[in-house]
């Protein structure tokens, strides 16, 4: 899990009560994992298509599917548990 979880407590006991709370819910974060991972797999396969490149201005819809693509990692890793985040 990373630190950013529990850098708003200062108490230990707190800050082992919420990591408590996270370990919890592990089965749901890991549900959220999976349909993430879902997300970046469509958005990939929709990518490939070669008919994207008869869209006008089609360099912009990839720069934005790229900020989404890293926007989707970056909640991948925030809600993986597990101290190997690869």
């Amino acid at each position: 899990m990373i630190s950013k979880w529990t850098s708003h407590l200062k108490d230990p006991e707190e800050k082992q009560r919420f990591e408590s709370s996270i370990l919890g819910s592990k089965r749901v974060l890991d549900r959220q994992k999976e349909i993430i991972d879902e997300m970046i797999s469509e958005l990939n396969i929709a990518e490939t298509s070669p008919k994207n490149y008869e869209i006008p201005n089609w360099d912009y819809r990839q720069a934005h599917n790229n900020g989404y693509r890293q926007c989707l990692n970056v909640m991948r890793k925030l809600i993986t548990i597990e101290e190997d985040q690869s």
